[in-house]
């Protein structure tokens, strides 16, 4: 068969789409690009099986919709899949529909809509579009090799593939009723042997488009991996305003070697920075190994690595260790400096150790290590002296010189989450109309005016402007891949201040 993993370009005046490998929906006054990991994984599962996969990433080749839709067309597939989230899915839905009814030289064309949002809800896409099948949870790479070999051999569906037709569906847990909508089961909650995967075919899924234009990476060519789906944080289900919780209800995890064997491979095409992507890191006897890996192999001398982490959890020997195997991102979820709202969100950590943990950063690598810390702001139960609060703390981490960049948002509480549904039952929500839940305004109903809000997330973006964090950072220049860093990451504030305008 032939199949096109795609992005359509997607319009609008808020700039490009952060859409790819994104857990929170933004857009971007800069362009950003990044890995799409999974889908990545579908491209080579399906090629290696002997099918045609054609990647046409309309967002990172900065195409427009007709140069989108024209290599469509000369494609020829059987098969299109798209990712989709909240804010964007409207635009998926009339995509679809053109696709569908005015496209007459792809007359057999099947469409198949994955991600958190027609995980959460996937009756509202079949209502609103002529979609043909949805693909449930965040192991599509998986679902999507079943659903062709069932469409090209007559093999059985399995797992979390729906169908739109009417008729009996083999898929598991699912009926259809006369209406053409189904009645939905869960999704299998099982964890996946990640390591029976092959490893990406890069060259197939274009990793050059998202090489450069990344804030994570400061040495370009940079890539992204996943040793895990998606996050080991599972206390009472994990963060509450996650939506990739809706996908990976269980986590899976590669084995060290399996990554550091994508790793080795990584360093043979040319690339000079990973960032891991999982929801955190692994950690404990895991990470131990996977950097002792790094250092027995030599790959600490010709690469830089950054991952997600959590605070709490790493102890001195384990800064020690990764500065020694050459980390240098390392990107934590702070969310608030108000302890009662990272309770709320079951967030797990303690506010008033997180100075001392920076500290300890500091303290081993002097510096090698790069603490970046993400914020939100747009809480129901936030007055503004808390917002505020988490304003001062993040200046106050900056003059210290304990952090070198953090991201701000507003929260949004996307469906699918603990979070959505507290605002249902507390009547929380403003709206529902899904294209506004894309951070450029307050969803969740706060005592703190929507202009302020705004200005307090431009704010934590500002409290990097301190004269002796400016200092710092041009003393650490010491080639020009550090120059380039710096400027770009300079513009990328001030791109930002306009994303929250």
């Amino acid at each position: 068969m032939r199949i096109v993993i795609g992005y359509p370009p997607l319009k609008s005046k808020k700039g490009t789409p952060l859409l790819s490998q994104n857990r929170q929906f933004q857009w971007f006054n800069s362009p950003t690009f990044i890995y799409p990991v999974v889908p990545a994984s579908a491209a080579t599962l399906l090629s290696k099986n002997g099918h045609k996969v054609i990647w046409l990433d309309g967002i990172a080749e900065q195409w427009t919709y007709q140069q989108w839709l024209t290599k469509l067309k000369t494609a020829k597939p059987d098969l299109l899949l798209l990712e989709t989230k909240t804010p964007v899915i409207k635009q998926h839905w009339r995509l679809i529909k053109n696709l569908k009814r005015k496209v007459r030289t792809l007359p057999n064309l099947k469409i198949i809509l994955a991600g958190d949002h027609v995980t959460a809800l996937p009756k509202e896409s079949f209502k609103n579009c002529p979609v043909d099948y949805i693909i449930t949870g965040g192991n599509y790479d998986i679902s999507l090799l079943n659903l062709v070999k069932s469409l090209s051999k007559g093999d059985s569906l399995i797992g979390d593939t729906r169908e739109s037709r009417v008729g009996t569906t083999k898929s598991e847990g699912v009926t259809l009723t006369d209406s053409n909508i189904q009645k939905f089961g869960t999704f299998s909650k099982k964890s996946t042997n990640l390591n029976s995967l092959l490893h990406i075919d890069r060259q197939l899924t274009k990793y050059h488009l998202y090489a450069y234009k990344n804030g994570n990476f400061k040495y370009t060519p940079g890539a992204y991996t996943m040793a895990g789906r998606d996050c080991w944080w599972r206390k009472n289900g994990g963060c509450t305003f996650c939506s990739w919780t809706t996908l990976y209800p269980q986590f899976s995890v590669r084995t060290p070697k399996n990554l550091l064997d994508e790793i080795g491979q990584l360093i043979k095409l040319g690339i000079k920075e990973v960032f891991d992507d999982t929801g955190t890191f692994p950690v404990g006897d895991w990470l131990t190994e996977f950097c002792n890996g790094l250092i027995k192999r030599g790959y600490h001398k010709k690469i830089t690595l950054g991952c997600n982490m959590r605070f709490g959890v790493l102890t001195k020997k384990d800064y020690q260790l990764m500065a020694k195997a050459n980390f240098r991102l390392l990107l934590f979820g702070l969310e608030s400096a108000n302890q009662k709202t990272i309770n709320k969100l079951n967030k797990g950590i303690d506010i008033s150790k997180v100075e001392p943990e920076l500290k300890v950063i500091q303290e081993v690598n002097k510096g090698e290590l790069e603490p970046h810390v993400t914020c939100m702001v747009g809480y129901p139960w936030e007055s503004l002296k808390d917002a505020q609060n988490t304003v001062n703390f993040t200046k106050s981490l900056f003059k210290k010189g304990l952090i070198d960049s953090l991201q701000a948002t507003i929260c949004i509480p996307y469906p699918g989450t603990k979070l959505f549904d507290q605002c249902k039952r507390m009547y929380w929500l403003r709206t529902s109309t899904w294209n506004h839940y894309d951070m450029r305004q307050p969803i969740m109903k706060s005592p703190i005016p929507d202009k302020k809000l705004m200005a307090l997330t431009r704010n934590i973006y500002t409290s990097c402007l301190t004269p002796k964090f400016i200092f710092k950072k041009l003393l650490s220049i010491r080639n020009l891949n550090d120059l380039k860093w710096f400027y770009n990451a300079t513009l990328r504030v001030l791109a930002h201040l306009l994303d929250f305008s």
